[in-house]
């Protein structure tokens, strides 16, 4: 009796081996394309059932598994399950499970996966870029240890597209911006690039493009004139301003557009005749630079002093001690007195206006104090300027 046990017992074990092999097989061809995609703590398993059925899975560090999520009570042929609160760089190993309507459940072969054993990390290329007011850059994300590498693109200014793609915003001044790549995995994970957007090159502009001065010899200096300096382009502009005549002055010698420039002729030392000089503006790295002002200055003579000699025969009286002369305007008078107590026989009349017509008399007066009639009259034209 002992001995047929026995027999018995062995023809149970080679029965269930056959079950457990043929379960097997079949689950194979009822459950397909197992996979799992992985980071540092979580793996999302997928695979596909022949018919509509539910979805769950055991999972461990060993074949012993010992873990098991919540089942999906949803019939579907294609599933997707995430299993969290892994730890990294570990092996796991796993099986799927999906039942049918019917309640017949199958369960897959073993299978594993390997969770990432760094921290995510981003990086970004180039890490810096410099580029035109409006022009494009084109950028790419690099993520570890992650199995999703796609990154969200984001800017401080300006665009930026999906793939990377940067495009500068229309600046008149240079302008830094961030191009920023965040894991979509791990939002806190990200990283950056700077970019330099170059403003359009300063353009100098100068206004007007010539003066004209005026003045007397031995005068005084003419009035200060003034001249614009623009940037009618981008960025900063910064100029030197200088002349090339001694005369010629030029203030403040240098700025930053916009500015006003103060523009003058010094008339000293200067003989009657027309001088010509320039103002010259030059702002390095602009276009149209240098520029030039034409500056003509023209000194006149100062007027010609006129005056009117008289002259006059000596009186026979022999008491005579002075003499005195009138000046008129009118032939015949009235005069005025010019000057009295002259003990010579001539006077200078300095206060003549050019164009003028005078007419002259001249009287003598004695010891007494007394004065004699008006002499014949004289007249005296002062030319025109």
């Amino acid at each position: 009796m002992w001995h047929k046990f026995v027999f018995l017992t062995h023809i149970s074990l080679l029965f269930l081996l056959f079950a457990i092999f043929t379960s097997e097989a079949g689950a194979q061809t009822w459950i397909s394309s197992v996979s799992a995609t992985t980071t540092t703590n979580q793996a999302i398993v997928r695979w596909i059932t022949a018919v509509p059925a539910d979805s769950q899975i055991k999972w461990g560090k060993t074949t012993g598994y010992g873990s098991r999520n919540g089942r999906d009570p949803l019939l579907l042929t294609t599933h997707a399950m995430t299993i969290s609160g892994l730890s990294a760089g570990m092996t796991y190993h796993f099986r799927v499970m999906s039942t049918d309507a019917s309640g017949a459940m199958v369960t897959s072969m073993d299978y594993s996966f390997g969770t990432a054993s760094g921290v995510i990390a981003v990086s970004v290329t180039p890490f810096t870029a410099t580029i035109s007011s409006g022009g494009t850059q084109q950028f790419t994300a690099s993520v570890t240890n992650c199995a999703d590498k796609s990154v969200t693109w984001s800017s401080t200014t300006g665009s930026v597209n999906a793939n990377g793609l940067f495009t500068a915003p229309n600046v008149t001044a240079d302008t830094t911006v961030t191009v920023k790549a965040t894991s979509v995995t791990d939002p806190t994970k990200s990283a950056s690039a700077t970019v330099i957007v170059k403003a359009p090159a300063p353009a100098l502009s100068v206004t007007p493009p010539s003066l004209s001065f005026s003045a007397q010899q031995g005068g005084s200096d003419p009035a200060w004139q003034t001249v614009d300096v623009r940037n009618t382009g981008g960025g900063t502009l910064t100029f030197s301003a200088s002349t090339d005549a001694a005369w010629l002055r030029v203030s403040p010698a240098s700025g930053n557009a916009p500015a006003t420039l103060q523009v003058n002729a010094a008339i000293a030392g200067l003989v009657p005749g027309t001088y010509t000089g320039h103002v010259t503006v030059t702002a390095p790295g602009a276009s149209g630079s240098p520029k030039t002002i034409s500056v003509s200055f023209s000194v006149t003579s100062p007027p010609i002093a006129h005056s009117v000699d008289l002259n006059w025969n000596a009186s026979t009286s022999s008491n005579v001690v002075s003499y005195s002369a009138y000046r008129g305007t009118s032939n015949g008078g009235p005069y005025e007195l010019l000057a009295s107590a002259i003990t010579g026989l001539r006077y200078t009349d300095r206060t003549v206006v050019a164009g003028m017509k005078y007419y002259y008399v001249v009287t003598a007066v004695d010891d007494s104090g007394l004065e004699s009639a008006f002499s014949s009259e004289a007249v005296a034209t002062v030319p025109s300027p």
